[in-house]
């Protein structure tokens, strides 16, 4: 039938007839996987799931029952589910591998074969067993990529949640929340939960998002990445001592800032070379994080691909020394820092 890639199109087929068949999910944001698990076993189980629905450990495949499963008829319903909960695939044996194709083939019209990759790696681009499963359900079933939602749509999805709840917010600072956390679905989810829960009702305000949500190392990261390019030397600082008190490890510090910039030359080149932001998002792996290379197109433009390369040598050094010197993390970062200050200002000038 069809490879899907992301909610819009998996949404537009839900709506157009009951799932049936064979349908596989995986993805980058396994909250998202689970989400849409539980939601197209209630589409296609109408009723009381009692005697309709089936979960099938995935860490350890019994073959038999898998085959009984699906060839059993539903009870006083259209059909029936059956759940092959997180195999891994690349972990399965030849032998094992064909077995489950075989069964694949035999699903009928009254049941749901439903495999959702959550924890497990599923990279059909370097697992052969992964694209040859692929394949075989883009032809018999439906497949769908579940990747983490862009930061765009995170943010709308917090302001339509604050509405359903009685509360507000602003788009500023729906973009804060979603800025603050890792960007996968459970954790914004989580965040907003919290969020009404001490708001109640009103406005959910900028003080609040601060105070109750606790930002991601990228977060900060990405805070020091901004504050170098609004050339402000004491927020930048303020933001490193913050991380280094939490302890968190200068080399993690040192990679996040280094992969900001690495975005930014990027950004530049395909300028450069003419090209736009989805050739960029699908040439470099950016897929459900847009938002990063949209915001490099904006922030590199008052940049020269000079400064960038000489920033990204700095910080190489940076890594360098931090790797094999043997010095004070804290001096190494902050000297590498005041160094990109001297040279914005030389580009500037």
């Amino acid at each position: 039938m069809v490879v899907l890639t992301g909610e819009k199109e998996l949404n537009k087929l839900l709506k157009s007839e009951p799932p049936s068949g064979v349908y596989l999910l995986y993805g980058s944001d396994s909250s998202l996987v689970e989400r849409y698990c539980a939601l197209i076993a209630n589409r296609a189980v109408k009723g009381d799931p009692t005697f309709n629905y089936e979960r099938i450990d995935g860490e350890k495949i019994d073959f038999e029952q898998l085959y009984n499963s699906i060839l059993t008829l539903p009870l006083m319903a259209d059909r029936r589910c059956v759940l092959l909960d997180d195999p891994e695939i690349d972990q399965l044996s030849a032998g094992d591998f064909d077995k489950l194709k075989g069964v694949l083939e035999e699903v009928g019209e009254t049941t749901l074969l439903l495999l959702a990759i959550k924890q497990s790696e599923f990279l059909p681009k370097k697992s052969q067993k992964c694209k040859k499963l692929l394949e075989l359900v883009g032809k018999i079933g439906v497949a769908v990529e579940l990747d983490e939602r862009s930061a765009a749509d995170l943010a709308k999805l917090v302001i339509k949640q604050c509405a359903d709840r009685g509360c507000t917010i602003s788009r500023q600072n729906a973009d804060l929340l979603v800025a603050r956390t890792t960007g996968e679905l459970l954790a914004v989810q989580n965040e907003i939960d919290k969020l009404i829960a001490f708001t109640q009702s009103g406005e959910v305000t900028e003080q609040a998002i601060l105070q109750l949500v606790s930002a991601t190392v990228e977060a900060e990261v990405f805070s020091l990445s901004k504050a170098i390019l609004a050339r402000d030397y004491g927020k930048a600082m303020q933001i490193l001592s913050a991380l280094l008190y939490l302890r968190e490890p200068a080399v993690n510090i040192l990679h996040v800032l280094s992969m900001a910039f690495v975005d930014l030359y990027r950004a530049k080149t395909a300028q450069f070379a003419d090209v736009d932001v989805p050739q960029v998002v699908t040439d470099f792996g950016y897929r459900g994080r847009d938002f990063a290379v949209k915001n490099a197109f904006r922030d590199s433009r008052k940049l020269s691909l000079h400064f960038l390369k000489q920033t990204l040598e700095v910080l190489a050094q940076a890594d360098y020394a931090l790797k094999s010197s043997g010095g004070e993390e804290k001096i190494i970062l902050q000297s590498s820092i005041t160094e990109i200050f001297m040279l914005l200002e030389a580009d500037a000038g």
